[in-house]
């Protein structure tokens, strides 16, 4: 049985988030966890260098009320640490905790700026041997995950699962892109990464969540409401209905269900009970598309198959707002982007429709469109 506690909260209120997170952890017997010495993670989704306002990372308010948690029980080592997108340099993690809202937990919570990693290896029967994962997650002896609620362009949700995504160094994720290039095939390795990386504990922000172009260019979806569970594939799971979403035709969450890792029909609720989100959430361009939306419904379904098949979602340059920054270059696993004149240029042949483009371009320059594949 999963337990799932869903806690409101309507704005990133200290006091409000202090009692918020210490439900949360009341219902997962956290306490209980606590011992003498324990080497505490938190981690946050910090994608990039974006303000709390700007709703792409974890909220500093709910990192810090977990923090003065923690702290109240007798924890003393705390690390706050995430790979954000492009390289993993100090100077960069600086400027993301700078930006981010984060360096005024210190010294209460310890900020990582070590950049080393070590590989681990995985479970017989995994389709990946081994994880390359930064150097705080390998030390730590309790985990918390503190993803924020968006949509996502490759895999429709980030949450409990794909935040976990960030335990990996730096570039080597769109190595991981490269690796396995398909949606299935990167699900199937996102599924192994959260099981071999399980963490304790996942708390998800979705205060203000965001919808459409995420998991950088969406918008602010007002939600008012956090999650947490023990065990992140259900959690996944419901949170995904909360949005107003079908889990099913989600692949990251169909194939965990499959595997026997989400378990949607062995799960207890505590805290107060959601209702799903009306109207749902706005997918992303890359899963938007309604190719049946003029059929009959027996029609449609196929209909959306086929279209689906035949018609590429690939990213497109918008030029007016493009700074030739290069960090849609910097991140792209197939390395079809160069700057040409101070703008970017993509190529389409070879292009594995992952959008880590869209997700690192600070400019919203890059939107998707479908293309007919011969």
């Amino acid at each position: 049985m999963s337990l799932i506690c869903v806690e409101p909260l309507d704005l990133y209120d200290p006091a409000e988030a202090d009692a918020a997170v210490k439900r949360h952890f009341s219902a997962l017997h956290v306490e209980e966890d606590l011992f003498p010495g324990i080497r505490v993670l938190i981690k946050p989704n910090l994608l990039s260098a974006r303000t709390p306002e700007q709703n792409v990372t974890t909220h500093p308010e709910l990192i810090a009320a977990v923090v003065r948690w923690l702290k109240k029980r007798g924890v003393a080592d705390i690390t706050i640490a995430d790979s954000p997108g492009g390289p993993y340099r100090p100077e960069a993690l600086k400027n993301v905790y700078r930006t981010a809202g984060l360096l005024a937990l210190e010294p209460d919570a310890r900020l990582n700026y070590d950049t080393s990693f070590s590989s681990v290896a995985c479970p017989e029967g995994f389709t990946v041997r081994s994880f390359n994962r930064i150097r705080p997650v390998v030390e730590a002896d309790y985990l918390i995950n503190m993803p924020k609620l968006k949509t996502h362009g490759m895999v429709t949700l980030t949450a409990g699962i794909k935040n976990l995504f960030g335990t990996i160094p730096g570039l080597q994720k769109p190595e991981m892109h490269y690796r396995f290039p398909t949606e299935d095939s990167f699900c199937h390795m996102l599924l192994e990464l959260a099981r071999s990386v399980s963490p304790q504990i996942t708390l998800i922000d979705g205060v203000d969540a965001m919808e459409g172009n995420g998991p950088n260019s969406g918008t602010i979806r007002h939600l008012g409401l956090t999650f947490s569970s023990r065990d992140p594939f259900t959690l996944d799971w419901y949170v995904a209905g909360i949005m107003g979403l079908n889990p099913e035709s989600i692949t990251l969450l169909s194939k965990a269900r499959a595997l026997g890792l989400a378990t949607p029909d062995n799960l207890s609720l505590a805290g107060t009970p959601a209702s799903p989100a009306v109207p749902p959430f706005r997918l992303p361009d890359a899963a938007a598309v309604d190719f049946g939306s003029h059929f009959p419904g027996f029609l449609r379904r196929p209909i959306v198959a086929v279209a689906r098949r035949l018609f590429k979602p690939v990213p497109s340059l918008k030029p007016e707002l493009c700074i030739g920054c290069g960090k849609c270059a910097e991140s792209c696993p197939e390395h079809l982007i160069e700057l040409r004149n101070g703008k970017a240029r993509f190529r389409q042949k070879g292009c594995i429709s992952c959008f880590c483009c869209q997700e690192m371009c600070p400019r919203h320059a890059i939107e998707i469109r479908r293309i007919f594949q011969k």
